[in-house]
């Protein structure tokens, strides 16, 4: 059985994929709103911290735009360990998308905004696969550790296809009119499979050993890998997720 320890409070999921349950002197109140305090918390130190490198010129926004990605999809953790109620769930992700659009408007965050495509509202269509998925989970369509897997491809293997891809010198190919690297592509199959292999190993009682756990781990990393290279501009970020729950859900159901 996998846990997480988080302040002091214990949930656990079974590895046959339920939903969280929790065991602590907090009520489910305190728990959803103290989850919704960390959300918050995590998500806007990340944008802050990455501001702060833009604004010293540490990283250029075309990199912080990408390690916000990778780091925002970890906050699917928290909700799994904090929040108990779908609606409180759902606050951060409706949140920001408000927020992210606004920021695409007005050029409020410089962190993700700046140098951006203007037709490219990936930033948008992240935090609604999040709010899509947070509802499937919390209302007892999908296990919730499926949801997690999904959102980590998304945020390591798009955003480490991305910052290694727009770095490489190396072959590419163009689809939809997009360049794609050969390297961004081999990162975004390698960083796919790595998570979902946790998962599957840390959740999945059917197939949680090695040899099956990875062949799993293979079929999800090619279904996002094919995913995102034929999704274009930003809406990947509904499509890949979206695609590895469903995929998951087929396999594990």
């Amino acid at each position: 059985m996998a846990a997480t320890v988080l302040g002091g409070i214990h949930g656990h999921c079974s590895r046959d994929g339920s939903t969280p349950v929790y065991s602590s002197a907090m009520s489910p109140a305190t728990r959803d709103g103290l989850g919704l305090v960390a959300s918050y918390a995590f998500v806007f130190g990340f944008i802050g911290v990455a501001t702060l490198l833009v604004r010293r010129k540490l990283m250029q926004p075309a990199a912080t735009r990408k390690v916000i990605h990778i780091g925002v999809a970890h906050w699917w953790l928290i909700a799994m360990a904090l929040m108990d109620n779908p609606w409180v769930a759902s606050v951060g992700p409706f949140s920001f998308i408000v927020i992210n659009a606004l920021a695409i408007r007005f050029h409020l965050l410089p962190a993700m905004d700046d140098g951006a495509d203007g037709r490219n509202w990936g930033t948008v269509y992240f935090p609604l696969s999040l709010l899509v998925l947070v509802n499937l989970c919390w209302r007892a369509v999908l296990p919730t550790w499926i949801g997690g897997m999904a959102v980590l491809v998304l945020g390591w293997g798009d955003g480490l296809a991305a910052l290694i891809g727009e770095g490489s010198d190396g072959p590419s190919f163009r689809i939809w009119g997009g360049r794609k690297s050969v390297a961004g592509t081999a990162a975004m199959f390698a960083a796919s499979f790595v998570v979902a292999l946790v998962f599957v190993l840390l959740f999945s009682s059917r197939y949680g050993t090695m040899l099956p756990a990875a062949g799993i781990a293979a079929l999800v990393a090619c279904v996002a890998t094919a995913v995102e290279l034929v999704t274009p501009l930003g809406i990947d970020n509904i499509t890949v997720p979206l695609a590895v729950a469903g995929m998951a859900w087929a396999l594990f159901a």
